[in-house]
């Protein structure tokens, strides 16, 4: 009993330290299974018409083609507005050094050498530091991009084997009742998922809209921006909703006023009607839980948790 003890506690105490030491790769697990678990009724509808291989091809890419694009958009309007910044900032710094009122402080601070130094170093803090410091990061974002790809391949393709395998493994007498409550709760977590992330997207793109008519700097940012917090049941249009205002009141009064009722109709819209019928559909949530998991996502994984 003494050696099974010692040699139980040492496994665990082995089996920690590797559920430790492999954190980020079992993240990479669990965020395939995840997205398998959303494609999934995409591959399954689209099968019923062209073979599975097809269909998971159009689903895979499809999928893809969406994100790069919305990547691009992003990166496009960001590399813009640097250098835009680039050319404002220093002769703003300028133009002050130059007025009579803030002049002289101006020039003693150096106001226009510090403003050049600063629009200098703004695309390699933007990159998070020197040229090899960017390559290391986008070589280990790659490898985490491939292997969640690939994960998810693996997962849709057999998933559904795994499960009917794992579901093989109970008693006879519990394996109907099993996988029927498992598919039911697939079913509603579904349903909330695509759902959330539907108004998520139907948010960002009014958000794009209302920039573009705006006439806001950065319109394909802020839609992600207000996208990713639409997520939070409640508050989450509100919430990032705010910068844009605030972007809105630097350009003009009077298009911060029209940009806020737009959000708050979008809210109460979304708060009222779109939730309430999500949530009869599936489950509810509420948005502590959706708060909570928000914030050990970033603790462990920055913006990709």
């Amino acid at each position: 009993s003494a050696v099974l003890a010692v040699a139980l506690l040492g496994a665990t105490l082995a089996v920690l330290r590797l559920v430790a030491a492999s954190g980020r790769v079992l993240g990479w697990i669990v965020a395939a299974m995840l997205l398998a678990g959303l494609l999934h009724p995409a591959v399954a509808l689209l099968q019923r018409r062209v073979h599975r291989g097809a269909a998971l091809f159009l689903v895979v890419f499809g999928t893809l083609a969406v994100a790069g694009l919305i990547v691009w958009a992003v990166v496009d309007d960001v590399v813009d507005e640097v250098e835009d910044l680039q050319r404002a900032v220093p002769q703003a710094a300028q133009d002050i050094e130059e007025s009579e009122r803030f002049g002289r402080t101006a020039r003693d601070v150096d106001l226009a050498d510090r403003a050049e130094d600063f629009v200098d170093e703004l695309p390699e803090r933007l990159r998070g530091g020197n040229v090899q410091d960017a390559l290391r990061s986008a070589a280990t974002r790659g490898v985490a991009f491939l292997a969640t790809f690939v994960l998810t391949i693996f997962f849709l393709i057999h998933g559904p084997r795994l499960l009917r395998s794992a579901v093989a493994q109970l008693a006879e007498g519990r394996r109907e009742q099993v996988g029927r409550l498992g598919a039911s709760a697939y079913q509603r977590a579904w349903r909330y998922l695509a759902g959330s992330l539907g108004m998520a997207l139907a948010a960002g793109v009014l958000t794009y809209v209302t920039a573009q008519l705006a006439d806001l700097p950065g319109p394909a940012p802020l839609a992600l921006w207000v996208a990713v917090f639409d997520l939070v049941p409640l508050v989450g249009v509100v919430v990032g909703g705010l910068p844009v205002v605030l972007l809105a009141l630097a350009v003009s009064p009077a298009r911060a006023v029209v940009v806020f009722v737009v959000f708050l109709a979008w809210q109460l819209v979304e708060a009222i009607v779109l939730q309430r019928r999500l949530e009869r559909r599936s489950l509810h949530v509420g948005p502590f839980v959706t708060v909570a998991m928000a914030m050990i996502g970033l603790e462990l994984y920055g913006i990709g948790g």
